[in-house]
């Protein structure tokens, strides 16, 4: 069975067809991370679960940063954070972070999450099983960074906005990953319709849509 093909009769093919493409790429050497490391970030997002008050992260400094297996305790504890408690990684946070990781390969670790995340979501609301990730290709990362950056715009170094919201451009150290993430984005939201004032391609109003997006956000404390 291909990937998602328990999901084709009940989703647009623009939502499969970007599902498809992050799974395609998902276990490939990124710009920071190996396949095998980007394999074991998802997997930390698959298997794990929103914490109790008791067992959120509030102190990444008391998870190890060393060791020889494919990714650290720190590295895990990252994912989980912002997996689950992206809200509260404010600047001391970030910093942390960074000071453990550095920017690109956090950058590229944020971008791995938020693809995992909408796809794992949409498959537990359905009640469907979440997908088998895909293998792993061999190699070495890149270690690649765009140009062209700008500070300020996040915490983060970006591209600049230029009218572009800046969630758009807010992980753009990992270019290839967040213009997935944000293909994910088009597709699951909008589609093609975005620039739109009336929407008639989905099953709500773009107005109830909007709403629901609004609702979700300040839910989630989202910062944009």
């Amino acid at each position: 069975m291909a990937p998602f093909d328990a999901l084709k009769p009940l989703l647009p093919i623009e939502i499969i067809q970007a599902f498809e493409i992050v799974w395609e790429n998902l276990g490939k050497p990124g710009d920071w991370w190996s396949g095998e490391q980007r394999i074991e970030i998802a997997k930390e997002v698959r298997d794990s679960s929103p914490p109790s008050l008791t067992e959120r992260i509030t102190d990444l400094s008391t998870y190890s940063n060393e060791g020889t297996k494919i990714i650290t305790p720190f590295t895990r504890a990252v994912v989980r954070k912002v997996t689950y408690e992206s809200s509260s990684i404010d600047k001391d946070t970030f910093e942390k972070i960074v000071e453990g990781l550095g920017e690109d390969r956090y950058a590229e670790l944020a971008s791995i999450v938020s693809q995992m995340v909408p796809i794992y979501s949409l498959s537990d609301i359905l009640g469907y099983v979440r997908e088998k990730l895909p293998d792993i290709e061999a190699g070495k990362p890149s270690y690649t960074r765009p140009g062209d950056l700008i500070d300020g715009v996040g915490f983060l170094p970006t591209f600049p906005a230029n009218g572009l919201p800046h969630v758009a451009v807010s992980l753009s150290l990992a270019q290839a990953d967040n213009a997935r993430r944000m293909l994910l984005v088009r597709a699951m939201y909008s589609g093609t319709n975005f620039a739109e004032m009336i929407w008639n391609h989905r099953n709500l109003s773009r107005q109830q849509i909007e709403l629901v997006a609004a609702r979700t956000s300040a839910i989630n404390e989202c910062f944009y």
